[in-house]
This record gives C-alpha cells, structure tokens and sequence, in this order.
C-alpha cells in the first residue's frame, strides 16, 4: 500500500488532480483529509484542501500506454477521455469516451481491433520482450464508449443460436472469423453445454469458431427395417 499527500482548491479540485497524476479511478484508492483548508477574504489568507491518497502499485507502464493512446488520438484529429483499469497482474481495459466513436470502432469493429493490435504490441514490448501472440501474459481489452459489451451480448446470443442448430442438425456450425478476444467469449459462453463442443480453426486473420454435436448425424435413423432380419435371426439362433 502506498500513501500520498496532494492538495488542492477545494476537496474535489484535490481529488482531481491526485487521481490524474496516479491514473487511478476513485473506487482504487482510499481517501483521507488532512486539512480542509479555508477561504481567505479576498483572496487573502486563502489554504488549500490537502488530502492523503492510500492506493496500491499499478505498474507504472500503464501511464505510459495512456500517453501514447492519446498521442494516437491527437493524430486521428479525435477529442476523448482515456481510462485504463489494470484489474490483475495480466488484465488490462481501456476504454476511450468520445462524440467519435464510429470512427474508432469502424464497421464490425474492425478499427477497433486494429488499434488493440498496435496498443498490445506496445504493450508487448514493455512487458513480454518484444512478442505478441493469443497467449499473452498482458492480455489488453480496449472499447469504445461499451461497445465491447453489446457486442459480448451479441455474441453470446449467436453463439446459442448455433449450439441449437449444431443439436438440431447434428453438423458442425462455422461462425465468422473473429479476433481471439471474440472467439473467447463463444467458446465460455458454450463450455457448459454437454452437447456440443467447440473449436479455433484457421490461420489469422481468418481464424473462427466451429461447434460440434456429440451426438453424430445417424443416417441410418428412420430407415425402413430389413424384412429378413428377424428370419434370420431365428434361423441363427434356433
């Protein structure tokens, strides 16, 4: 636990700047107020609020990321608010607000994943000595205004529906090539499944999703009985 002092015009003025420089969000960090300063008659005699900030080590790299996030931003002509969450020792999520998010999520999402391929290969060359790949030891999420979280439900929704028509047809479902992140969410949402089980094939950027009914297609279902099949089975049995 790490502990430091800022100060400020006011308590939230205080606040603000402590969690800007620290890159942290408000829920991350324990506030105590050591002074809470006081108005001066014009002007004079006037204190700042002090508070002291208890907050835990995030590895510094991640005020690094937001800095060149932003430098992207400025060049892409695009105004928005950065905020990073490190929420384990290998779960990164960023997320970007802004009035262009259309811009930076692109048509299914495919800028969206681009950019996410350039911040983890950043990423990569602080934290895993230069490489990038699915298994990753910083695994870096970025979203757009919680577009990840709409389109999770989507994917969850088509990853129902193809378990159903895998069961129903007992034949294998392909999906859509997705990115690792996508192809993730259909295998969790289906791991409980006892009918189906599924798979990652193909190379990028064209690797997708197949699922498989355990139950093979019998094609020898409603086929009409053999007239001579108990005949014989009397004749060899007798």
């Amino acid at each position: 636990m790490l502990v430091k002092e800022f100060s400020g015009k006011n308590e939230k003025d205080a606040i603000n700047k402590a969690l800007e420089e620290l890159n942290l969000t408000e829920d991350q960090v324990r506030i105590e107020i050591i002074d809470k300063g006081k108005k001066g008659f014009l002007g004079i005699g006037e204190e700042d609020t002090v508070i002291r900030v208890f907050y835990d080590e995030i590895s510094s790299n991640i005020s690094d990321i937001k800095s060149i996030i932003k430098e992207i931003l400025n060049y892409m002509n695009i105004e928005g608010e950065v905020d990073i969450k490190e929420e384990s020792d290998t779960k990164i999520y960023i997320n970007i607000s802004t009035e262009d998010s259309g811009v930076l999520i692109g048509k299914k999402g495919n800028t969206l994943e681009a950019l996410q391929f350039i911040i983890s290969l950043i990423a990569s060359k602080k934290f895993n000595n230069n490489t990038i790949d699915e298994d990753t030891e910083r695994y870096i999420i970025l979203d757009v205004d919680g577009y990840r979280d709409r389109r999770e439900e989507t994917l969850k929704h088509m990853a129902r529906q193809a378990a159903q028509q895998a069961k129903r047809t007992r034949r294998t479902v392909s999906l859509n090539p997705m990115s690792p992140y996508e192809r993730r969410i259909i295998h969790l949402e289906l791991q409980n499944d006892q009918d189906v089980e599924t798979k990652s094939d193909g190379e990028p950027p064209y690797r997708s999703v197949k699922i498989y009914s355990k139950k093979k297609f019998n094609n020898n279902y409603n086929r009409k009985p053999n007239r001579g099949y108990k005949s014989n089975y009397r004749n060899n049995h007798r």
